[in-house]
């Protein structure tokens, strides 16, 4: 058994404190690792009680589990009448949770489980909500810095929310975080763990050079953790009548056209986009594309 497993399946033994496992999973970032925690201590809970891939001494042992045993799961959790959208979730929590522990052997797909997940091609962009992303960041600039610093790196970058807040804060350090014009990522600040970079264009690379300078030399507040920082600027913006997904959609349909004036292809403009939003899905880019992506 793997240090990790010990880990996790010592907090199993007592459901309520496993979100307190005390080494995060390395290959997703903070956010999703909560999130990850909170689906297994549902599984682990459902599979001591449903007596699914469990040890002679009522163990929820999933460090152990198999292809068939996620099966069994799955179809629990289909006859409690939960939606195929909310098990997806599960699933990718368990291969995540599974993958850490060295069980790359567990690749069911939803599809082979009968899963399949109910997609909505809807334009979500600023436009539609009516809102000025220039205005609203003029008056973040005189209210607020931190919001003001990652809701702009956001509109340049379309970036998450959880990847604004490291990249705002890592600017206001000082930290040098284009190379090559490129906005590089760290692996921790992404939701999939994955590091990446986003080829920004010359004149993305000033507004990000500018800011950087703004961030160094504002009143940055740096009190508050991750998670409260996150909320502080998630509710600032839902205040004022936008999500940071509006904004992602906003560039992402931005950058598809940008590229579709320079000559590329549909198919090249959206394995661009995809790679720069952190996704390699096709579906979930259409998604970010709404009805010109279709």
């Amino acid at each position: 058994m793997t240090k990790i497993e010990y880990k996790i399946n010592r907090e199993l033994k007592e459901i309520e404190h496993f979100h307190k496992m005390d080494a995060p999973l390395s290959i997703v970032s903070n956010k999703t690792d909560h999130d990850i925690r909170q689906d297994m201590c549902r599984i682990a809970h459902d599979a001591r009680h449903y007596d699914i891939g469990v040890t002679a001494n009522r163990k929820a042992d999933i460090g152990k589990w198999s292809n068939a045993d996620i099966e069994k799961m799955v179809n629990y959790y289909k006859a409690q009448g939960l939606k195929d959208a909310t098990i997806i979730n599960y699933v990718s929590s368990l291969r995540s949770f599974l993958h850490e522990t060295g069980r790359t052997n567990i690749n069911i797909s939803n599809g082979e489980l009968g899963l399949k997940r109910e997609i909505e091609y809807k334009d979500k962009s600023l436009n539609v909500k009516g809102v000025d992303i220039k205005e609203k960041l003029l008056y973040f600039k005189e209210k607020d810095a931190n919001v003001y610093v990652q809701l702009k790196i956001a509109s340049v970058a379309a970036l998450r929310k959880e990847e604004s807040v490291h990249a705002g804060l890592a600017l206001a350090k000082g930290y040098e975080v284009v190379k090559n014009g490129s906005l590089e990522l760290k692996g921790s600040w992404c939701k999939n763990g994955r590091p990446r970079e986003i080829k920004l264009s010359s004149e993305k690379l000033k507004e990000l050079a500018e800011l950087r300078k703004f961030a160094m030399n504002c009143n940055y507040d740096t009190g508050r953790n991750l998670k409260q920082e996150m909320n502080h600027l998630g509710n600032s913006i839902k205040n004022a009548g936008f999500n940071i997904h509006a904004v992602r959609h906003s560039v992402a349909q931005e950058r598809y056209a940008e590229l579709i004036l320079n000559g590329y292809s549909e198919k090249e403009s959206k394995i661009a986009v995809s790679n720069e939003l952190g996704h390699n899905r096709d579906y979930v880019t259409k998604v970010y594309l709404g009805k010109d992506g279709d």
